[in-house]
């Protein structure tokens, strides 16, 4: 849902990523044969076959897996994700064991406003959450039936699937603009293909696809497991947060995960105008936790007699694109501290980690 223009300082800051932090890489099973399978295939292989990785049962997937375009949309997605996103995400999971854990304890849900369907940073960032709740503008479309569609349509998706998620894993957030253009029409609309493929990424095991109702908004609930984190559930439900959009049955079906954390990354400042003051005083009012880079909710909301703020890396000012949304306060009490703990990653627009800043925010 982050309502970004695609402009050249955007562009340029995407296409020009620096050298991603050193950190734990999870490497998926080096040089996984692309053999020849039958039967029909699960979610699980949909999800592996987006991904880019041999699926375990489907035959006419599988013979797709033998073509020369859907090997080159394998070794981009494999590159993007060990060059770039699997050492960011395994630098997340590191510096949220020491630095969030102990002050947000291991909360069993999440809330992730305007996130759109970046699933693979949540996971990283929270590993103990068992129900992520991501809320964006984007269609959610559902499990796509792949073997039911024409192999060249097929093949023409997965490759606006790979450019949609090239900014995610290269720079760590999506853009709004290039999502609806790719994820439009073909057969596999919507953001639950990237949904899936980021969870096959991560080594996880989808276990079922749902389409889901969330108070009049569509949505989309996916089952999965990971290596040693047990089950865990996805939801992605599409619906407008600005004061006009969340309200009636959306407001009302976002009350029953009050008491979560929020998370806010890449938000786009959206909570820093007024057309937004609706789910950011639900926020305030009904989390226990919020955890944000600059772009969320803004500084002087936080009543410091109900919250305790901890400030980790550096804040000095937006990037140009928002560069109306400059906080002297939250920079002025940066200054006082002499900045926070550096976080070894970057963090929304920016994408470098001596920039990166994140604030943790506890409920007294």
């Amino acid at each position: 849902m982050k309502r970004l223009l695609v402009l050249p300082l955007l562009l340029l800051a995407a296409c020009s990523s620096p050298k991603p932090p050193r950190g734990q890489t999870q490497v998926l099973t080096p040089d996984e044969p692309f053999t020849s399978v039958k039967g029909q295939p699960t979610a699980d292989d949909v999800s592996r076959f987006l991904a880019g990785r041999p699926v375990h049962h489907g035959e006419i997937l599988s013979n797709w897996q033998q073509n020369g375009n859907y090997r080159d949309h394998s070794s981009s997605m494999l590159m993007n994700w060990k060059r770039f996103a699997s050492r960011r995400t395994g630098s997340q999971r590191e510096w949220s064991e020491t630095n969030l854990r102990p002050l947000i304890g291991n909360p069993s849900t999440l809330l992730y406003p305007f996130g759109g369907p970046d699933l693979m940073h949540a996971v990283a960032l929270f590993p103990g959450v068992s129900t992520y709740v991501l809320l964006g503008l984007e269609p959610a479309g559902n499990l796509p039936n792949l073997e039911g569609a024409d192999p060249g349509q097929v093949l023409g998706s997965l490759q606006k699937l790979e450019t949609a998620m090239s900014t995610q894993m290269r720079s760590g957030y999506f853009i709004t603009k290039d999502m609806k253009n790719d994820l439009a029409g073909g057969p596999m609309p919507g953001v639950t293909p990237i949904l899936l493929a980021s969870l096959s990424l991560m080594d996880a095991t989808v276990e079922s696809v749902q389409s889901l109702n969330a108070g009049g908004r569509t949505g989309v609930d996916i089952r999965f497991t990971l290596p040693g984190g047990g089950s865990k559930r996805a939801i992605y439900v599409s619906g407008d947060l600005s004061n006009g959009g969340f309200n009636g049955g959306y407001r009302s079906w976002v009350n029953s995960y009050g008491g979560s954390v929020a998370y806010f990354k890449a938000a786009s400042y959206l909570m820093h105008d007024s057309g937004f003051t609706g789910i950011r005083d639900w926020v305030l009012g009904n989390c226990k936790a919020v955890v944000e880079d600059d772009s969320g909710i803004p500084y002087k909301d936080f009543d410091q007699s109900k919250w305790s703020i901890k400030l980790f890396g550096d804040y000095q000012s937006p990037i140009e694109l928002f560069a109306k949304h400059q906080q002297n306060d939250l920079k002025a009490a940066y200054d006082a501290i002499g900045s926070g703990p550096a976080i070894p990653f970057g963090s929304g627009y920016h994408i470098r980690p001596e920039e990166a800043n994140i604030l943790v925010a506890t409920k007294r």
